[in-house]
This record gives C-alpha cells, structure tokens and sequence, in this order.
C-alpha cells in the first residue's frame, strides 16, 4: 500500500530567502535601466547638438560661408529698407542691454535664426500656440518660457539633462554659443567692438579658420545661449583653492560651463563633430606675451578665442 504524499509548504525561512532574491534582482534591474536612460538621454544630447551642426552648415551654404552668428542684430538693415526673416515677430523681447533703441524684432541669436529658417514652431507643434496673444514663437527660439506652457517640451536646442545650478536650476540645460562669433557691429551695442562706431557687421567664415575640429562654437552652459570669449566665464577653478583642480560636483565652480555627464560637459566643434570633454581647471592663461588672449582651454586643446590665428599660442 502506498503511502499518500504529503505537501510540503515553504517554510518562513525559504519564503525570506526567495523575497530577497527576488529583491535583489529587481534592484539590479532598476540600476540597469536607470543607466539605460542616463545613456539614452546623452545620447539624445549629441543627436540635437549634431543636428545644430548640420543645420549650421545648411544656413552657412546659403549665406557664402559666413559661421552662423552667436548674436545678431538688424536694426541699421530694417531701417535702410532689407527684409529681414531672422524673426518677425514685432513684439520679441530686447534682449540688448546696452543702449535704450527697442530693437527686440531685428536682434537675437543663433537659436533664433535656425528655429526660424527650419520652421522649426511647425515641427514641434508651435503654430498655433500664443502667450498673451502674443505668437512669439513662429520666429524666435522658446526660452525658459516654453516650459510654463509646455512642461516637457522637446527643446531642439537644449541639453536633455537639467542645469545643475543658476537662475534656470532643474530646468534643460543651454546650449550656449561661443560668442567669438557675434557679428553685431560696434553701434550695435557689441561690448567686445573696438570700433564702437562702426555700423558694419562683422563676420567670420569656415575659411578663415585655423583648426575647425578643436574650436568651439556650443558648449553645455547654466546662463543662457552664448557664452562670452573671455576667460572668466569658461574658467572652473574652486574660489576656495585658487587655480587647484575641482575634485568634488559638490564644489561651487566659477564660471558659465556646466559639467552634466558626471565630470564632463559636451562641446560642438567647428566641424560638426561632439565631443565629452572632462572637466578643466580654467581657461588660460589670461594673457600670453604681447597682451593678447590665450584661447585654449588648459591642457585640452580646444579654442574658443582668436580661431582665425594660424598658430596656436603658446
């Protein structure tokens, strides 16, 4: 006669033991994916900061070389009589705040002209969209404005990643312009003119460059869409230990770059490329011998300042 099988329950121990297996692998799965998206967002990064370069080349195509401007301004062209398309909005914010001339529609910056020469309100839904009855954005580039309306808005123009501090903390990060490339004129109100009288625009084309594939024109930035050449806003030393170099994210840096994907920040070059550049010390030294501003970034080799020289300083 056979004896009936009995069956046999799990025990509290077996129970705790399985609990924490499967514990264990949800835990190894969440670290998984959090890297997958950390990943895929940096990704997503360069794609936008590549298709910038593109259309970079496209508008550069169509206006005989010129590297498109970090900020312009048309005032002096409206007024003789040019159609101008950069933006067409009468009512754009002045963003100049160096003299009182309300020139809000006939200046901005890159943003602006590639936002409006792609259309680019269509593609991501703009076109019927106002502000205060205000459509503002057919023709200029969305600020942090966008993000009252639009709370996760596709920025083309901006990092996937938040800024890590600023007036614009835990909103997308900027991508700013180097502003080596401002082509505003000295009465236009450009503070690095040394002819402010001059109503001339000035600007700078692929050809006269030296070395394209180490100088700068984007780089992740906390205060906005361009970034001037000047050290001090590139600069990243710790105040608190002179020119020693940042060891900790926890550290309060100096200057405009902001370092997202861990100690590094993401750069578009000259010749379309990106690049993950790991965090410097500064920007410098601020001047060589002869007075002039040295434009590498200490031990990196990239140039945001006097791109055109045919020797890079020492």
């Amino acid at each position: 006669m056979k004896k009936k099988q009995q069956n046999r329950a799990f025990t509290l121990v077996e129970m705790l033991v399985v609990i924490s297996i499967i514990a264990l692998l949800a835990a190894f799965m969440l670290v998984a994916l959090g890297g997958s998206k950390e990943a895929a967002k940096t990704v997503d990064t360069s794609t936008n900061l590549k298709e910038v370069g593109v259309w970079m080349e496209l508008w550069s195509g169509e206006h005989d070389g010129n590297i498109l401007p970090s900020q312009f301004d048309f005032v002096d062209e409206a007024e003789s009589g040019s159609r101008i398309l950069e933006r067409r909005n009468p009512n754009a914010q002045d963003d100049n705040p160096n003299d009182t001339v309300q020139r809000g529609q006939y200046q901005g910056t890159w943003s602006d002209i590639l936002w409006t020469n792609n259309s680019l309100h269509q593609t991501f839904g703009l076109r019927d969209m106002t502000v205060m009855g205000d459509s503002r954005w057919e023709s200029d580039s969305p600020d942090d404005d966008i993000y009252d309306v639009h709370e996760n808005f596709d920025h083309p123009f901006r990092s996937r990643f938040l800024n890590t501090r600023g007036a614009s903390r835990e909103l997308p990060g900027y991508f700013a312009a180097n502003n080596f490339f401002d082509s505003r004129s000295g009465s236009d109100g450009n503070p690095n003119s040394t002819d402010r009288d001059s109503t001339i625009d000035w600007y700078f084309t692929y050809s006269m460059l030296n070395a394209p594939a180490r100088s700068i024109y984007l780089v992740d930035s906390v205060v906005g869409e361009t970034i001037t050449p000047s050290a001090k806003a590139w600069e990243v030393s710790n105040p608190s230990t002179s020119a020693a170099p940042l060891t900790h994210l926890s550290d309060d840096p100096t200057g405009d770059v902001d370092f997202r994907y861990g100690d590094d920040c993401m750069v578009l070059l000259l010749d379309g490329s990106v690049d993950r550049v790991a965090r410097w010390t500064q920007r410098g030294p601020i001047t060589i011998p002869g007075g002039n501003a040295d434009q590498t970034l200490l031990g990196r080799g990239y140039r945001v300042h006097q791109l055109n020289l045919r020797k890079p300083t020492e």
